[in-house]
């Protein structure tokens, strides 16, 4: 497809990097001269230099010809303003990045009015990832399928678990058969394993299953940890608010650290709930004052990557139960992989996630199968992608020991009506079911891409 991307900033070239893998010809517009340089030396783009909100530069950059515009500037009007722009030129898909709440809470009701196929906050679906990383404290990340009838667990194998050393085999008899390990990252490899696989500590694991089974799987192997009941978040950005009002609305005590003074009164206004400390959560003694030894989470949401590491390797130093941290670079996650934090959260990547999966349906909406979800893992090594069986296909009612499934791939779990299945040989795929599919393949587009020719 012609896509347009309007920003050329950190979303921007996340977006256009995951769409030039996906095969797809990208034109960037940005008014920045640098941003532009910066981008077409470094990514196999159109790079044009403008106003994109502007009828001329717009035409200029082919939006007549294009089949999709994404606008992530750090405006949110100039972003709508511009998909306004772009369909009255006759772009028929416009997508717009909207970070303020204001704005982003009308424009779910008002999207369609204004011309807007879908409208994005990276900010309120990173506080979305973080609450559910805090839900399942045991794991490093977790996503969520089917309304929240399946979930994917990431978490690392320790030397003491008692599945280290042992076969996914003979993981069903021990701990019952809800669950299923779909993919191993092990050093810098990742597998889609068998049976056969033997699982060694330092593996990273991602588990499927419904939510009751997963809960009774890390209390089976003992690394349940306690339910967080209050959290302390350093930094009172976007994501803190978003983030604050979910917790606060599930009954948990929330603790925000921001050195700001006028914001500070900002977030008291936003969160009258909420604890509002003014001070430098960069200073080890203002943490452990505000009791970081005892929190049952920390989360590290300033605007600084750095920050956020050093802070968080304090907080889990000091014994905080479960501690998250926001990056913004993926490259500083490499860099601290041998440290103690095991939960990084990337806003530009959920939504390059989003916008890939956006993109996919897109290209598929008159197929058998649709797109509902998409995420990357394992360093972006394999997709997790859910998939709606909307109509009649010829893989239905085959077992699917019958079906020709690609070795690089794995049914993960089948989610009929209100129960997540764990498929095994019998079983078969039925018209209306979500199929969870693990890949190391990328690029599916369509359920029966899975297959084998």
């Amino acid at each position: 497809m012609n896509i347009i991307v309007i920003g050329a900033g950190r979303m921007g070239q996340s977006l256009a990097g995951r769409l030039i893998e996906e095969g797809h010809s990208v034109t960037v517009v940005d008014w920045d001269p640098n941003k532009i340089e910066h981008i077409s030396t470094n990514y196999d783009v159109m790079a044009l230099q403008g106003n994109g909100a502007d009828y001329e530069v717009l035409t200029e950059a082919g939006a007549e010809d294009a089949d999709l515009l994404l606008a992530v500037t750090s405006d949110d009007a100039v972003n709508m303003l511009c998909c306004l722009t772009a369909r009255k030129l006759g772009v028929g898909n416009t997508v717009a990045r909207v970070r303020t709440m204001e704005y982003f809470r009308q424009l779910v009701f008002f999207k369609e009015e204004l011309g807007l196929s879908l409208v994005f906050n990276p900010e309120h679906d990173a506080a979305a990832e973080i609450s559910r990383i805090l839900r399942i404290p045991s794991a490093a990340k977790v996503e969520s399928f089917a309304k929240g009838r399946a979930e994917m667990v990431e978490f690392t194998i320790t030397a003491g678990m008692p599945i280290c050393g042992m076969k996914l085999s003979q993981l069903g008899g021990r701990y019952g058969s809800g669950i299923l390990i779909s993919a191993v990252q092990r050093n810098s490899d990742v597998v889609i394993p068998t049976g056969s696989y033997t699982l060694e500590a330092g593996d990273v694991v991602h588990v499927v299953g419904a939510p009751a089974k997963m809960s009774a799987f890390f209390k089976a192997i003992g690394t349940h940890k306690r339910s967080v009941r209050d959290v302390m978040i350093l930094g009172g950005g976007r994501i803190s608010l978003y983030l604050g009002r979910e917790l606060i609305d599930a009954g948990i005590r929330v603790k925000i650290i921001e050195e700001d003074e006028e914001h500070c009164e900002t977030i008291k206004e936003i969160l009258p709930k909420a604890e509002v400390l003014l001070g430098d959560g960069t200073d080890p003694r203002l943490l452990e004052e505000e009791g970081i030894r005892t929190t049952d989470a920390f989360v590290a949401l300033t605007g600084s990557d750095q920050n956020n590491i050093i802070t968080s390797m304090f907080a889990a130093r000091s014994g905080a139960g479960k501690v998250i941290t926001k990056i913004n670079q993926e490259v500083f996650r490499t860099m601290v992989g041998s440290h103690k934090l095991d939960s990084f959260v990337t806003p530009t990547s959920i939504a390059s996630d989003n916008i890939v999966q956006y993109v996919r349906a897109m290209q598929n909406s008159l197929d058998a199968s649709g797109i509902e979800s998409l995420h990357e893992i394992a360093d972006g090594k394999a997709e997790v992608i859910e998939f709606l069986i909307r109509k009649d296909a010829p893989y239905l009612n085959i077992p699917l020991r019958d079906l020709k499934i690609g070795h690089d791939t794995l049914l993960a779990a089948i989610i009929r009506g209100n129960t997540c299945i764990i498929p095994g040989g019998n079983d078969v795929i039925r018209l209306h079911d979500s199929v969870i599919a693990v890949t190391a393949r990328f690029g599916i587009q369509r359920f029966s891409d899975i297959f084998q020719e």
